[in-house]
């Protein structure tokens, strides 16, 4: 295997985002290895986040360098994909002017497939997201445990994908705006004929928040989740008036764990696939979309002729 530090597209700027589809330890150890000393040569901040197994390994075959990385296991940081990228963009800019290394490995055991697909879909916002910071990154997916579509999302989402040789130019990689896009094009059922429904004509927040919050509450949902709910779905339906127009309609139902606030109206009032997933700039409101994907646990929007359709996804 060849080196993975002779990047296809290495610019100063320019972010090299690596997916590794590795077999074993002993392989994540001859990629990873010199990937991190060269970062550590170069004074980079340099750290792991990655499955037990791995941080173990990498730890022994680092010996002494060990302590210059900072370790954390994935299970703590890959819990949900918009809050990682706002860890991740706190770690870039606590570190500026150093730049950032990291070998990473996200969590994709015990995930549904709505949360597989949004975590496919995080992989791909990162490329977006940090495109100018300079980062490095490998991406580590065990081929022996992960089923082949996920396999197939790294090649997608990954500019260079490291597989037995490489890094290589994956012939698979789509851009962010049009992948965001596709996993916005899977049909959503219907709502089931339980769900509760609010005519919404005014941007007058109060009633939405005193609805939602009734329906919360009688499904046992707590405190701090009930409150997130709440300001995500009067968010929400706000954009949907003053965008898209009135009426809109609400409507909530319990769904395999989950309380879904539905917010439906006529008009294309989100204006691309990647609107509210990177960090807005220092300027830019504190809250909106961004502020909605950081309260919410799914968030899925569609658009087409009849208008816009956006559920929030709240763990009961």
């Amino acid at each position: 295997m060849t080196s993975p530090s002779s990047s296809v597209a290495d610019h100063h700027d320019a972010m090299v985002h690596r997916g590794f589809l590795y077999r074993d330890e002993a392989e994540v150890v001859d990629v990873c290895v010199p990937f991190l000393r060269e970062g550590l040569e170069a004074d980079d901040a340099v750290a792991v986040v990655a499955a037990m197994s791995n941080i173990t390994a990498l730890r022994d075959a680092l010996g002494q360098d060990a302590a210059s990385v900072q370790f954390e296991e994935a299970l703590n940081w890959y819990q949900h994909p918009v809050r990682t990228i706002a860890a991740y963009d706190s770690f870039v800019k606590a570190e500026a002017p150093r730049r950032v290394r990291v070998i990473a490995e996200p969590v994709w055991q015990g995930r549904t497939p709505l949360e597989v697909v949004e975590w496919a879909r995080y992989e791909s916002i990162v490329n977006a997201a940090f495109a100018h910071s300079g980062a490095r990154a490998i991406c580590c997916y065990d081929r022996r445990l992960l089923h082949p579509e996920i396999l197939t999302y790294a090649r997608r989402t990954h500019p260079e994908i490291i597989d037995g040789q490489g890094p290589e130019k994956s012939d698979a990689y789509t851009d962010p705006g049009p992948f965001s896009a596709t996993c916005d094009r899977r049909p959503l059922p219907a709502a089931p004929r339980t769900a509760e429904s609010l005519p919404i004509t005014t941007a007058d927040p109060d009633t939405v928040r005193t609805f939602v919050a009734e329906r919360a509450s009688r499904h046992g949902m707590g405190h701090e989740a009930l409150r997130n709910m709440v300001a995500a779905v009067a968010e929400v339906a706000t954009t949907a008036i003053r965008h898209g127009g009135a009426p809109a309609r609400l409507s909530v139902w319990a769904q395999e764990g989950d309380l879904v606030s539905e917010i439906a109206g006529p008009g294309h009032w989100y204006p691309d696939a990647l609107w509210g997933f990177t960090p807005p700039a220092d300027s830019a409101p504190a809250f909106g979309l961004w502020g909605v994907r950081m309260l919410c646990d799914v968030v899925q929007m569609q658009a087409d002729a009849d208008g816009t359709l956006i559920r929030l996804h709240t763990r009961i």
